[in-house]
């Protein structure tokens, strides 16, 4: 209050009216103890009254020299502030133009690049398709280092005259065949049932998924025929199979070769299951890998009999055959069969 009162003394000798607001503030006993004065004198201020009349003037010149001020101002701002309005628009414009144009951009960066990626992963997709197609080309067709022994197509002489002893021995095993339209590269189709159900050897064959004629030919028929009695010494009574005839190219480990598959030629067989004699079925996708002894023992019998060529499980080929056995024949057809 000191201070206030310092700046009543100098508002009073440079004859402004800001000393008028202070001594309106100030209280009664705050001006008597300063030591300013507000009239001439050096008197205290003990009684507003005596100075109403001219504090009131000089309350009404001060409230007009305001209106006059902010009349002056209001009218001022406008013109003031226009452009100022108009600027800030106008840089907001720019500004949102040239979001939408970064912002458009990217977006047409998005849209360009996201179809070309696109494309090339189906491209790339595709491509892979088009390299793992099981489906025979010129080029499998014309190898022959997967083919057995004396094979040529279309068939030789000797390739036929291999196939009319495998009839004979057909017939004297009494197993009843009939002869099939050739299908593939099978060099002499039979079938050995209307139903895809069949016995060869004392073993009953059935499809796990195919119905009906099942086409194969003569050697893979008269190599079960064999075989069927070393199976029964091991208390199988039937065979579940996925598929015999099948044109396709080589598949092992999980990659198509460009090599035709033997199942093309009806010499191979893939095989789901064995039931036993007590009705247990040994299902090589679940039973195989937890050593069961019956999956097992057929393996070493297939291996140990001489009449299969190969024979593919969850062991040698986890990936294309790990549920189920593949047997090929060993089908010779340099010589006649014996």
């Amino acid at each position: 209050m000191k201070d206030l009162l310092g700046l009543v003394e100098l508002a009073r000798v440079l004859r402004t009216q800001a000393s008028v607001i202070v001594v309106v503030l100030a209280t009664r006993k705050q001006l008597c103890q300063g030591a300013a004065a507000i009239i001439c004198q050096r008197e205290c201020l003990t009684d507003l009254q005596v100075h109403r009349r001219r504090i009131l003037a000089k309350v009404r010149r001060m409230f007009r020299a305001l209106a006059v001020l902010s009349l002056i101002a209001g009218v001022a701002h406008p013109a003031a502030a226009g452009p100022t309005k108009a600027t800030s628009k106008a840089t907001s414009k720019a500004t949102s133009k040239a979001t939408s144009k970064v912002t458009s951009k990217k977006q047409k960066v998005t849209t360009t690049k996201t179809p070309r990626k696109v494309a090339n992963k189906s491209t790339r997709t595709s491509s892979k398709r088009e390299k793992v197609s099981r489906t025979p080309t010129r080029k499998s067709l014309a190898r022959t280092d997967n083919m057995p022994k004396g094979f040529v197509w279309p068939p030789n002489r000797a390739m036929l005259a291999a196939e009319k002893a495998c009839e004979a021995r057909l017939d004297e095993l009494g197993i009843a065949w009939s002869k099939a339209e050739r299908e593939g590269r099978i060099v002499n189709a039979v079938t050995v049932s209307e139903n895809g159900t069949f016995e060869l050897g004392g073993v009953t064959y059935v499809s796990a998924y195919r119905k009906g004629v099942q086409k194969l030919d003569c050697q893979l028929a008269l190599a079960l025929a064999t075989f069927g009695p070393r199976l029964e010494e091991l208390g199988v009574q039937q065979v579940t199979y996925g598929s015999i005839f099948r044109w396709t190219n080589v598949r092992v480990n999980g990659k198509t070769k460009n090599i035709l598959s033997r199942h093309a030629l009806g010499i191979a067989m893939d095989i789901v299951s064995f039931t036993d004699r007590d009705g247990r079925v040994a299902l090589v996708q679940r039973d195989y890998n937890t050593g069961d002894e019956l999956l097992l023992g057929i393996e070493q019998m297939v291996n140990d009999s001489g009449l299969f060529r190969l024979l593919l499980t969850p062991k040698n080929d986890p990936i294309s055959h790990g549920d189920h056995f593949h047997l090929e024949v060993a089908a010779d057809y340099t010589a006649p069969t014996s």
